[in-house]
């Protein structure tokens, strides 16, 4: 025959330094909000506590730091300038373009283009807004999403492997791109035009392609030189892969960054001439 457990009176960890009992009930020293809730009853009966309302405001604002700590690593790791912090959707000047559109809808459903390893590429003039746009992505997946997210100059990538000599393990450094969530590839065709430049443009694109990782390409060259190619085998199969692998964009405008800049010269002309007291 089984016994009755015989239940022990309920307890509670009384912290007095924090809390204090009133009527019998404990609340917080710090907010006064009550901190002991109905016992569980199992084996040992006992009062459990509760996060008062201070305790969960600095919950939230450790989170919150956290949070902003490890959007930091990610820009900081992403960018190669604090500059490009700042170009983000909201950011944008003027009335949104279709451009600015596919580029924010594309963020929002990163997720998607991820799965069906769908890219950009963005074409246009100099100072048309195409890199803006590709930071504005990169900024909006690491913020809202946590991404990891990479951009890279090609003639920087170039000028990594050539430099790294023997000390640089050439297929590590590409994986490394091929395996970062999106790869943001800026300024195809300012890379040295040579054939080894060509075939590391080519290895870094193609391994996208076959790790199926969506790519982000911004360029200045025409889209009819990339759709159709080039006389130069070696630019076709880049271009090939490129057209396989991302959506083209074309982006026409005024410099954002020029105008940003602009608008924070003209913030400042004032103190520049008459000083902090305007006079």
């Amino acid at each position: 025959m089984k016994k009755e457990l015989e239940l022990k009176e309920p307890s509670y960890p009384f912290n007095e330094k924090e809390e204090y009992i009133k009527d019998g009930m404990v609340y917080c020293k710090k907010c006064h909000e009550r901190l002991d809730i109905n016992s569980i009853k199992f084996l040992h009966s006992k009062i459990f506590p509760r996060e008062c309302h201070c305790k969960r405001e600095e919950k939230k604002a450790r989170e919150e730091r956290l949070k902003q700590e490890e959007i930091n690593r990610l820009k900081t790791a992403c960018f190669k300038s604090p500059v490009q912090w700042e170009y983000t959707f909201d950011n944008f000047r003027g009335s949104p373009t279709q451009p600015y559109i596919i580029a924010k809808n594309f963020a929002k459903e990163f997720s998607q283009m991820k799965k069906e390893n769908i890219g950009l590429l963005f074409y246009g003039s100099v100072g048309s807004g195409k890199s803006y746009l590709a930071s504005a992505i990169a900024n909006y997946l690491i913020e809202e999403e946590r991404i990891r997210v990479l951009i890279k100059n090609f003639a920087e990538i170039i000028n990594d492997i050539q430099s790294g000599g023997f000390q640089l393990d050439k297929n590590e450094y590409i994986g490394k791109l091929a395996n970062v969530p999106l790869l943001i590839l800026d300024d195809l065709g300012i890379e040295r035009d040579t054939s080894y430049a060509k075939e590391q443009v080519y290895n870094i694109i193609n391994s996208r392609y076959l790790k199926q990782k969506p790519t982000i390409i911004t360029t200045n060259l025409a889209l009819e030189t990339i759709t159709h190619g080039e006389n130069d085998i070696e630019y076709q199969r880049i271009y090939s892969r490129i057209s396989e692998m991302c959506i083209p964009v074309m982006v026409v405008g005024n410099d954002i960054r020029r105008n940003i800049q602009q608008e924070k010269l003209e913030s400042v002309k004032e103190t520049l001439l008459y000083g902090g007291d305007g006079r």
